[in-house]
């Protein structure tokens, strides 16, 4: 089997362009607009016998947990080393970094926009829901004060339900989003019910050497909040402003 083109995407995207043991930037263009391309996919566990660290019951090895993204001399040194670069070493490794991509990715984008005053939507439908957040790059999520623990598990279950969706995104196929657009409906029916609106925007932002980066920005606000505006008579569509 080869790497899927979905499989592919996921492992550039997660791993930020930068290789997972020294953060290189791996794709890039200079001034020229000469492409640059130092990235290569790596396995983990090779699927060839005399490969590093090959294991024979592995049913698919071209699989995204099975992969890593790196540069070509520390590809060259984890399948030379292997004695040192073993598989839960380079488990670890593929972990780490894309905890760090995304940990980094949300300080600076949270960083930037701290201080930026503009307007977001008021989300009515599922299917608005999804082309914000699916296959986002990353995320930023807020609400307002927390009065009741009943409240903090409501909100923080709602909100970790739609980032669990950015994770997974585009590994989703496309009749298993119809089924998500009607479970968005019915969890924006809910949170209206219990007194709360959903706000949000999908915008392209800039993130260290990596430009037009997606991004979702999801806010939850109490119906009664000063803060929701309404523009230009819309009666039906308030906005938040942030």
């Amino acid at each position: 089997m080869a790497i899927s083109n979905k499989t592919r995407k996921n492992l550039w995207a997660k791993s930020g362009n930068r290789c997972s043991v020294c953060k290189i930037e791996l794709f890039s263009e200079k001034k020229s607009k000469d492409k640059f391309n130092i990235g290569e996919e790596c396995h983990i566990i090779s699927s060839k016998v005399s490969g590093p660290r090959y294991k024979s019951n592995m049913d698919d090895y071209d699989t995204f947990d099975n992969l890593l993204m790196l540069c070509r001399n520390h590809h060259k040194e984890i399948d030379e080393l292997t004695d040192t670069y073993t598989e839960e070493l380079l488990r670890y490794i593929k972990q780490n970094h894309e905890n760090w991509v995304n940990d980094t990715l949300n300080n600076e984008i949270n960083s930037e926009n701290n201080e930026k005053v503009r307007l977001l939507t008021r989300i009515t439908s599922g299917k608005e829901l999804m082309n914000i957040i699916f296959n986002a790059f990353g995320y930023r999520t807020d609400h307002d004060e927390i009065e009741t623990e009943e409240e903090a598990d409501y909100i923080g279950g709602i909100l970790q339900t739609f980032v669990d969706y950015v994770e997974i995104s585009d590994l989703i196929e496309v009749h298993e989003k119809v089924k998500i657009s009607l479970e968005f409906n019915e969890l924006l029916k809910e949170l209206e019910e219990k007194g709360y609106f959903l706000f949000g925007e999908r915008s392209l932002e800039n993130y260290t050497t990596i430009e037009n980066c997606p991004i979702a920005t999801l806010l939850i606000k109490k119906q009664d909040s000063k803060e929701i505006i309404k523009i230009d008579g819309e009666e039906d569509k308030p906005h938040n402003n942030v």
